[in-house]
Formats: structure tokens, C-alpha cells, sequence
């Protein structure tokens, strides 16, 4: 019986009890922990296969053993992601539901933050005024969307003014208010008001189409979008804008429409002859143009068919009648006088009046000072002479003076 010799290693080798030195296990020339063990390992690998093939049984050697089998090893750290924490959405401190002839009052508005506001139109194809007055400090924009999620306009309120927005079909439509830049910070009122089914319309009384009429008067309140009045007269009547009609003194703005909800007339400068083409019943709206509080009068006298006008007086020259008033500033006056033919008429105003025109009975427009010479009165008839003396801010006293065509 063939007998192989074993080696030992460690401390059987040295046999029972007796010490190791250090030098025995990890080899006497290294310092390198690792290679010491590798060499211990492949040491006890070969003894093993030895082993084994005395045995007869399989030579193959064992699975390879970690180099750093027994070792503690610390564990590697992973670098932690910076964690950034979600920003929170603009706070916005004014939303909700407007009503058509109201002020609202927005305290702040700041940065980013965006103003939800909704409100509803019981009529298709409504144009909805709309008054945004800024405070200091902030620009905003508007716009104005569908329940459905179109967009009806987009208004941009670098200055206080007015705006009109085209809406389409019935139902609730939201208005969202943001500052222009995304930046600053201040507050606003917001107000609208409905042309189709505005919050209140105060009837005119008929005095109000009168040129001896003194108006009717009374206040807007700041911020407000816009005041509705109705009104009849016949269709294709001719009315002057006589008040409110100097924008730029004034900053009082007048709308007409008819009852289609049809803009027919509104005022931009001093001579506003406003023809009611279609049907009434009719619709005066009236607003400041930059939002704030102010006194209104409203004076629509006729220049068709018109009441009230001074009536000229006939002297001892045949066919020449005259007249005399005075002019306020910024009002136009009327007289009336009547004429037995056709022909060619003479018109002499002083100069304390600057302009002047002539028109027929129906209200068609005929000549001014600068066509004097071409003056034609159509027919026999009444005919009507408005005087005014421009935009002045003083009282003039005046005369006029009309010769008619005889026969």
C-alpha cells in the first residue's frame, strides 16, 4: 500500500501547542497581506488535490477562493443625488366669479401668480365690455377664454382704458389676469359689463333728444366698465352726440347700437352727426376711458325733424332773416328757419363763430362756411343751422344772418 506524505500547514505543522511565528503563515518575505493568503490558498488547494487522488477520487481542483476570502472590506458609499424641492405655484390672492355692472377689487397681485375669474353670457355672440385699472407698481394682461377652451381675446392693459372682447357661443368663460413680464407687484379693479344683456339699462327721457334740453346727468363710479341707457326715435332719424363728445377733454367715450346689438355710432372727435340706419329700440353706452370716477351729462338732440332750435327772425329785407345767441364752450346751437322756394341761399355768421353747417328738415347735410357760395336750398321748406365755435374753453356771443331765394 503505497502511503503519500501530507504536508501541514500552520499550526499542526509545528505540532501541538507550539506557537507559529507570524513569519510561518504569511511567508517570511512579504508584506502584502493578499499574496500571503493566495499562497496559503494554493497551498492547501494542491494538498487537497493530493489528498483526493490517493483516495481515487476526482482531481479536479476545488472552486478558486476569493483573494479577500475572510478579510473585512468596507462598504463603498454611494454619492447621494442633490435633492431640490419642488417649487411652489405662484400664490394668487384674488378669483372668482364676476358680475356683469360691478367692481371688483384686487388687493395683490404679484410676480408669476395668475387671477382666475369666470362668468357667464346668457346670449350668443355677446361683446363684453371689459375696464381693468392698474395700480402702481404692475402691467397686466387679460384674456378672456370659452368653457370649452378656445381663446375669445387677449387684452393688454399697459394703460387703463376700455376694452370690448367678442365672445361666441352662450356659457361660462374664464378671464385669467397676470402681470405682463411676470414681474412686480400691485393690485387692480376689474369690472365688465354685457352689450346684449346688460346688468341695467335706465330709459332716456324724450327731453334728452331736445336742442333746448340741459341733459341728464349723473356719475360713474371708478373702475366701472361701462353704464347702459336705451332709447326710441325713428329709424334714420340724425342725432348730434352732443354730450359726452370731447374725448380729449372729457375721457368719456359714448356707444350706439341699434337692435341687433350693432355698433352704429361712437365718439372720437367734436362733430358727431349720428345716423340711426336700422331699427331700435337703441342702446347708449357711456364710459371713462381710463376707468376713473366722473360726472356725465347726455344731451342727443335731433338734427332731423329737430325740437327746440332757436327759431330765425324775419327783418324788413325780404327773405333775410336773423339771429343771435351765445355759444358755450364745446356746444353747438341750433336755429331753424323756413324758406318759400329753391334757389340759392345766403349764410353770414361773425367770427366769433367758426364753423357752421346746414342741413334740410330730414337731416341731409347741405353745405358749410367753406361752400357758402354754393348754398342750395332743394325746395321750399324748414331748414336747420347748427353753429359752434370749436373746441373753445371761453363763452362767445354771436350773430347770424340767412337770406333765402324768393320767387
Amino acid at each position: 500500500m503505497l502511503t503519500a506524505p501530507a504536508f501541514l500547514v500552520g499550526p499542526s505543522a509545528a505540532g501541538p501547542g507550539a506557537t507559529t511565528p507570524a513569519a510561518a503563515v504569511i511567508g517570511s518575505s512579504t508584506t502584502n497581506p493578499t499574496e500571503a493568503v493566495s499562497s496559503t490558498s494554493a497551498a492547501a488547494g494542491a494538498a487537497g488535490a493530493d489528498t483526493r487522488a490517493t483516495a481515487g477520487g476526482d482531481t479536479s481542483p476545488p472552486p478558486a477562493q476569493s483573494a479577500t476570502t475572510g478579510l473585512t472590506t468596507e462598504q463603498t458609499r454611494t454619492r447621494s443625488a442633490t435633492i431640490t424641492p419642488a417649487q411652489r405655484p405662484p400664490r394668487s390672492f384674488c378669483g372668482g366669479a364676476l358680475t356683469f355692472g360691478t367692481v371688483t377689487n384686487c388687493g395683490l397681485i404679484i410676480g408669476q401668480a395668475e387671477d382666475t375669474w369666470t362668468f357667464t353670457t346668457t346670449a350668443d355672440s355677446d361683446v363684453l365690455y371689459v375696464q381693468v385699472v392698474e395700480m402702481a407698481g404692475v402691467s397686466l394682461s387679460i384674456r378672456v377664454k370659452h368653457q370649452e377652451g378656445w381663446t375669445a381675446c387677449d387684452i393688454s392693459a399697459y394703460h387703463e382704458y376700455l376694452e370690448q372682447c367678442r365672445l361666441g357661443p352662450a356659457g361660462t368663460y374664464t378671464l385669467t389676469v397676470r402681470t405682463t413680464s411676470g414681474s412686480g407687484k400691485g393690485g387692480y379693479t376689474l369690472s365688465i359689463e354685457s352689450r346684449r344683456t346688460p346688468s341695467t339699462c335706465e330709459r332716456l327721457p324724450e327731453d334728452v333728444f331736445s336742442w333746448a334740453s340741459a341733459g341728464v346727468g349723473g356719475t360713474l363710479p371708478a373702475g366701472l366698465a361701462a353704464r347702459c341707457f336705451t332709447f326710441d326715435q325713428p329709424t334714420g332719424s340724425k342725432l348730434f352726440i352732443a354730450e359726452p363728445h370731447l374725448r380729449d377733454l372729457t375721457y368719456l367715450h359714448a356707444e350706439i347700437t341699434d337692435a341687433r346689438h350693432q355698433e352704429l355710432c361712437q365718439t372720437h372727435y367734436a362733430d358727431f352727426d349720428c345716423t340711426l340706419s336700422s331699427a331700435g329700440p337703441y342702446r347708449f353706452f357711456i364710459d371713462h376711458i381710463d376707468g376713473k370716477a366722473a360726472t356725465y351729462n347726455i344731451r342727443l338732440p335731433r338734427i332731423s325733424q329737430p325740437v327746440g332750435c332757436s327759431a330765425l327772425s324775419p327783418t324788413g329785407d325780404l327773405g333775410t332773416v336773423v339771429g343771435q345767441g351765445r355759444l358755450e364752450p364745446n356746444r353747438r346751437a341750433c336755429h331753424s328757419f323756413t324758406s318759400t322756394t329753391a334757389g340759392q341761399a345766403q349764410i353770414l355768421v361773425d367770427q366769433q363763430v367758426y364753423w357752421w353747417k346746414l342741413y334740410d328738415n330730414a337731416g341731409g347735410y347741405l353745405c358749410n362756411q367753406s361752400s357758402a357760395d354754393s348754398c342750395v336750398l332743394p325746395a321750399a321748406g324748414s331748414y336747420t343751422l347748427l353753429v359752434w365755435s370749436g373746441n373753445d374753453y371761453k363763452a362767445r356771443d354771436y350773430q347770424v344772418a340767412v337770406t333765402t331765394p324768393t320767387a
